[in-house]
C-alpha cells in the first residue's frame, strides 16, 4: 500500500468521525493513529521503522485507548480520564502532530537492502560473528550475578546481543538460520513467561519482525493479517497478566508455569471474559495511557504549580552526569512524579512513569508541552540520522539500533528514564564495537 493510499483512507476516517459528531481533535487524533499504523505495517520489510513505530505506539496509548474510554460504560475506579475529552485532546493531539513535525527536519535512510548488503559482507569475513553473539546474549545474564548492582544495567543491554544475533543470520544463507532464529524466540517467550514479565518479548518482535518480513517478502496483505494475530496475542497476555502474576508472585505456585499460563489463556478463550472483562480488568486499561496525562492536567492546573523545566534539566543532568559526580540526581522509576504530578498515591513497590508528553505539559503547561514535544522530536530526529552517519564508521550499526531504542518507543517512559537509557546504551554499544574493532579488527 503507498503512502498516499494510507494518507487517504486516514483522512476518509477522520472525515466519517466528523460527519458523525466526533470531537475535531478526536478524529483528527484517529485519523493519525490509523496513518501511523498502517505506514509502520507498509514499512516493515523495507526499513527500520523505529521512529514510525514510536509515533504509533504514542498515538494508540495516548490517543485511540483515552477515546475508547471517553467512549465507553466500563471505567476503572483509578484508571480513567480526569478531564473532557475536548480539552484533553486539543492538547494531546497537537502535541503529537508537534513531534512530528520536529522529525521530519531530518531524514529517514535506514533501507534494509542496504543493511543487508552490508550484513553479508561481514559475514563473509567472520561467519560465526552470529552465534558468538547469540552465545553471548544467553551466557551474559547468568555472569551477572558475578558483578556489583551498580553493573545491571550495562549487563541488560549486554543480554539482547543475542537478538543482533539472529538478526546477523537472518541476513545469511545459513540452513538452520530460521530453527535458531524461532528458537531464541521461544526461549525469551518461556523466560518471559516464567518471569512473569512480557515486555521483552513484545518490544523485540515488534522490532525483529521488520527483517523477517523482509526475508520472507511478505506482502502488505500478510502483515496485516500477521499484526492482527498478533494483536490478539498482546489482547491475551494483557488478559491473563493479572490472574497468572498473583499466582506465581503471591500464591508461591511450583508447578509449570508454562502448563499454567497456557490454561489461563484458553480458559478466558472459552468463557469469553478476553471480550468481556470487568472494569477492574478492562484491556483498555493497559492500552489508555492518557488517563495519566489527564491526572497531570487535572492536578497541575488546580493543585500542583508548573516545574517550570526542573524534571527536564533533572533529567539532562542525570543522563550526563554519573552518580558519583551527582550523588543526588534523579532515579529511575517514576514513583514521585507520578505523586507529585498526578496527585494521586500508588503503594511503594509500584512504579508509573508519567510519559514524554505528559511531563511537557506538567513542566510548561498547554502551548509550552506542545512546543517541548517538537523540541523533542527535534532531538530524536537528529539523533536517528546521526546514528544513519555513524554508520560510516561502523557498517551494520542499525542492526544494534534497537538496544539503543529500548525504553524511547514506549510511550508511558517518563524523560529521565528516556534520556538516560538513550544516552548510556549509546556510549556502551558504540563502546563495545569500538572495542571489538580495536581488539579483534572486525569493523561491525
Amino acid at each position: 500500500m503507498s503512502n498516499q493510499s494510507n494518507i487517504a483512507i486516514s483522512t476518509l476516517l477522520s472525515f466519517i468521525l466528523l460527519s458523525v459528531g466526533a470531537n475535531f481533535w478526536s478524529a483528527i487524533g484517529l485519523g493519525l493513529t490509523l496513518f501511523y499504523t498502517l505506514k509502520i505495517i507498509n514499512e516493515m520489510g523495507n526499513k527500520l521503522p523505529i521512529i514510525d513505530l514510536m509515533t504509533a505506539i504514542a498515538s494508540l496509548q495516548w490517543i485511540l485507548g483515552p477515546f475508547i474510554d471517553y467512549h465507553t460504560d466500563v471505567h476503572h475506579y483509578k484508571y480513567h480520564m480526569y478531564v473532557n475529552e475536548i480539552e484533553y485532546m486539543s492538547f494531546l493531539v497537537p502535541a503529537i502532530i508537534s513531534f512530528r513535525i520536529g522529525i521530519s527536519f531530518f531524514k529517514d535512510h535506514s533501507n534494509l537492502e542496504d543493511i543487508g548488503g552490508k550484513v553479508k559482507h561481514l559475514l563473509f569475513q567472520y561467519p560465526r560473528l552470529p552465534y558468538f553473539l547469540i552465545a553471548g546474549g544467553f551466557i551474559i545474564p547468568y555472569v551477572s550475578s558475578f558483578f556489583p548492582a551498580s553493573l545491571r544495567f550495562a549487563f541488560f543491554l549486554l543480554s539482547n546481543v543475542k537478538y543482533i544475533g539472529i538478526t546477523y543470520l537472518l541476513f545469511s544463507d545459513h540452513p538452520n538460520r530460521w530453527p535458531i532464529f524461532w528458537g531464541t524466540i521461544t526461549f525469551t517467550a518461556i523466560a518471559s513467561i516464567a518471569l512473569g514479565m512480557f515486555h521483552d518479548l513484545l518490544l523485540w518482535g515488534m522490532l525483529l519482525f521488520t527483517f523477517v518480513a523482509k526475508e520472507k517478502r511478505y506482502s502488505f496483505t500478510k502483515k496485516i493479517s500477521i499484526a492482527i494475530v498478533a494483536a490478539f496475542l498482546a489482547i491475551t497476555i494483557q488478559s491473563v497478566k493479572a490472574s497468572y502474576r498473583q499466582k506465581i508472585w503471591y500464591e508461591g505456585y511450583s508447578g509449570n508455569k508454562v502448563t499454567l499460563f497456557l490454561s489461563l489463556a484458553v480458559q478466558e478463550w472459552n468463557t469469553g471474559s478476553i471480550f468481556t472483562p470487568s472494569s477492574d480488568e478492562d484491556i483498555n486499561n493497559r492500552l489508555n495511557q492518557g488517563w495519566i496525562i489527564s491526572a497531570i492536567m487535572k492536578n497541575v492546573t488546580e493543585n500542583q504549580s508548573f516545574a517550570n523545566g526542573e524534571t527536564i534539566w533533572e533529567g539532562i543532568s542525570s543522563s550526563l552526569l554519573p552518580r558519583f559526580l551527582a550523588p543526588e540526581k534523579a532515579k529511575a522509576g517514576g514513583r514521585e512524579n507520578f505523586k507529585k504530578f498526578t496527585g494521586l498515591h500508588i503503594d511503594d513497590n509500584t512504579s508509573m512513569g508519567i510519559s514524554i508528553v505528559g511531563e511537557g505539559y506538567a513542566n510548561y503547561g498547554y502551548f509550552g508541552g506542545i512546543f517541548f514535544m517538537f523540541f523533542w522530536g527535534l532531538f530524536i530526529g537528529w539523533f536517528w540520522h546521526k546514528i544513519q552517519n555513524w554508520s560510516s564508521f561502523y557498517p551494520t550499526l542499525l542492526i544494534w539500533s534497537p538496544i539503543l531504542f529500548l525504553q524511547v518507543i514506549k510511550a508511558e517512559t517518563e524523560f529521565v528514564v528516556v534520556l538516560n537509557h538513550l544516552v548510556k546504551a549509546t556510549l556502551l554499544i558504540l563502546g563495545l564495537l569500538w572495542l571489538i574493532k580495536r581488539r579483534l579488527g572486525i569493523r561491525i
